[in-house]
């Protein structure tokens, strides 16, 4: 990209200062001596600073404009470090196992008390955490409160949106920023690649260093050999996280631990700020301290230029120039511009209450109706297998309501279809496959009989595991033929064939790489859905996804296009929509409409992180950094997101799922 992104300073005005996304007070000047702008400045020249310049051998402009710089002190420049740590789970460990909060905060506190040792009384802190959400743990404060009490943990990895926001972290003029990050090198839900942190990194005012923990991750690696079937090529299913979206890895598997596409990507961007990223060598492990402590007196020495803003209006983004006329071989380190952002309180999440564990303590919740408890206590069942035979074995225990048992039998089914032992999902298969034959109705298809199906269908979905879903999903249709949903389910699942990562199957060749019949029986099957008004609006737009990943964007555009017509009354297809036209345009260059595509997104889903994430991006291709900036910032400091429909784009109907049960207990009462 040749436009850069302006880091947004803070303003250090006496009359006070004015919030982002609102206009500053009316005045179409600076008035002088008033208002004044701090910028911090580094000069080198190649490996050597260069101490000793003067205001007189500065020039700096304002939005074009020259200014008069009033005043050059050298000297020790403040910093304010972001840190980064990587607190997402491990979707292959073994069922029962999470990391305890308390060994989650005491690591990252450990790092942090170190960390605080190298600062000075000026310097500052924030803390990110790459977790389910870009999470800030706290904003910018100093050494003296450096101690995380809370910290959400065990998620998914969204590692590339929690470094694009922190690249694009606002920074005072009196200040420098330094980005550390550590983390195992693993993205699985982020909704941007390795390549847009690049292009953001390459364009920030920020130093950016990224460690690389490869103990975690050998670790992490270590721990499937006691949970995966050797039989299956050591496939490894989520445990306590119902999906793993994709596994983006930046790191080869041990001794050698060689950077893989995602990882040379992170390193040039590092590299390009000044950074680098931080492999273990024979001289020892990297930590955030240790990679703190290496760069921080690079930040000793600097310039700190003051000027009272001249001949500019005072409203809107004011982008600074600064350089040293006399030598064109220095390099100047400036800030871009100035702006201003105040954050928000961030609030506390709510407790999760206690769930019950064993099937004498499910079957009492599910009679009391208790459907909340049941589903968390299912989720976090260290056994589901024996939860299947302790149901089995007892029987049904509504014997005058077997419709109820049939809608009980799914709920059970779905603590192991989700577990990584491969009995328990064999299990649970079963379990559905016997009960297929109990709800059928002796004389026809009814009600009950269908919405069960549908449920079933919805829950495979959501497991993406497309070779065992597809049995389910042909009894389905052969009962109800008709059904819309139904065909849908079967076109969602031969896509999904390509999703499954780690199984070989006729879907994709030796390289990953869909195989024309495969294509062609994706499209054929979304063509029938798409034949069916019920579910055209869905299936136009996930066919219009296929094609996008295929490169195909012209054929693409013309499917989400055409979904488009008749709006669909589901929110997340609107969402998703708009949201791949708009992916759909970046590809092809046409900026201006990814971007309204992306804000049209966000009518929809205000707080999604993937549009926000998106939008972000292409404005800062546009130029619009302020914006970008902000909507960064929003990301950072939204304790509360929400659902983004794009995170359960892979698990096809599955959020209809919580719905189709509900349906069935009212069916079965």
């Amino acid at each position: 990209m040749s436009r850069r992104v302006a880091a947004i300073v803070t303003l250090v005005a006496l009359t006070g200062v004015w919030p982002a996304g609102q206009a500053p007070p009316q005045s179409p000047q600076f008035r002088a001596a008033t208002d004044v702008v701090m910028v911090d400045v580094s000069v080198r020249d190649g490996g050597r600073t260069v101490t000793g310049l003067r205001a007189e051998d500065f020039a700096l402009t304002d939005n074009g404009v020259r200014q008069r710089i009033e005043s050059v002190e050298a000297g020790a420049v403040p910093i304010d470090l972001t840190l980064v740590v990587d607190v997402s789970g491990n979707p292959r460990r073994p069922v029962g196992r999470p990391p305890s909060e308390a060994d989650v905060i005491g690591d990252v506190n450990r790092e942090l008390r170190l960390v605080a040792e190298l600062l000075r009384p000026d310097d500052r802190v924030r803390l990110l955490a790459v977790d389910d959400t870009v999470q800030q743990v706290w904003s910018f404060r100093d050494a003296s409160s450096l101690a995380v009490t809370r910290i959400d943990h065990d998620g998914q990895a969204s590692l590339y949106d929690t470094l694009a926001a922190a690249l694009l972290q606002p920074v005072e003029p009196a200040r420098r920023h330094v980005v550390i990050a550590r983390t195992k090198g693993v993205d699985t839900i982020s909704s941007i690649t390795s390549g847009t942190v690049q292009a953001m990194a390459r364009q920030a005012d920020a130093l950016f260093h990224l460690v690389m923990m490869e103990t975690a991750f050998d670790n992490e690696a270590a721990l499937a050999g006691y949970q995966c079937n050797p039989n299956l090529m050591g496939l490894c299913w989520p445990t306590r996280r119902f999906w793993v979206p994709f596994q983006r890895r930046m790191l080869g598997p041990a001794p050698a631990h060689q950077l893989l596409p995602d990882g040379v990507t992170m390193a040039e961007a590092a590299e390009s700020t000044g950074g680098a990223l931080h492999k273990t060598t024979v001289g020892g492990v990297p930590s955030l301290t240790s990679t703190f402590r290496r760069t921080f007196e690079d930040f000793r020495n600097g310039y700190m230029l003051r000027y009272t803003p001249q001949g500019v209006a005072r409203d809107g983004w004011h982008a600074i120039d600064v350089r040293v006329p006399a030598s064109r071989n220095y390099t100047v380190r400036a800030r871009r511009g100035y702006g201003i952002e105040v954050l928000p309180p961030v609030p506390a999440p709510a407790a999760i209450p206690d769930a019950p564990r064993t099937i004498t303590e499910l079957v009492d919740a599910h009679s009391r109706g208790a459907r909340q408890q049941v589903m968390v206590g299912l989720r976090q069942a260290s056994d589901p297998a024996r939860l299947i035979r302790d149901f089995e074995e007892a029987g049904n225990p509504w014997p005058a309501a077997p419709r109820r048992e049939a809608t009980f039998a799914i709920e059970v089914a779905e603590a192991g279809l989700f577990s990584p032992r491969p009995t328990a999902r064999r299990q649970a298969y079963a379990l559905l496959e016997r009960f297929t034959r109990l709800v059928r109705h002796p004389l026809e298809a009814e009600t009950f009989e269908r919405y069960w199906h549908f449920a079933v269908l919805t829950l495979l979905e959501g497991a993406i595991r497309a070779v065992d879903a597809e049995p389910f999903v042909e009894r389905a249709i052969a009962r109800f033929p008709a059904e819309p949903r139904f065909v849908l389910s079967r076109a969602i699942v031969t896509d999904q064939r390509w999703a499954a990562r780690g199984m070989r199957n006729a879907a994709v060749d030796a390289s990953g790489t869909p195989t024309a019949p495969h294509v062609e029986a994706v499209r054929l099957a979304y063509s029938a859905a798409i034949a069916l008004p019920e579910t055209t609006a869905e299936a136009r737009v996930r066919l219009g996804w296929f094609l996008h990943r295929l490169g195909r964007h012209d054929e693409a555009m013309v499917e989400l296009s055409a979904a488009g017509a008749e709006p669909s009354p589901d929110a997340s297809i609107r969402y998703l929509r708009s949201l791949f036209i708009g992916h759909v345009w970046y590809s092809l260059d046409r900026t201006d409409l990814a971007v309204a595509a992306f804000r049209e997104a966000l009518t929809v889903a205000p707080a999604a992180q993937s549009a926000r994430v998106a939008l972000m991006n292409a404005l800062v291709l546009r130029g619009e950094s302020a914006e970008a900036e902000a909507l960064a910032e929003a990301v950072q400091i939204d304790a509360s997101p929400g659902i983004d429909p794009w995170w359960t784009y892979w698990q096809g109907q599955y959020r209809f799922y919580p719905a189709a049960m509900t349906r069935l207990q009212e069916l079965s009462r």
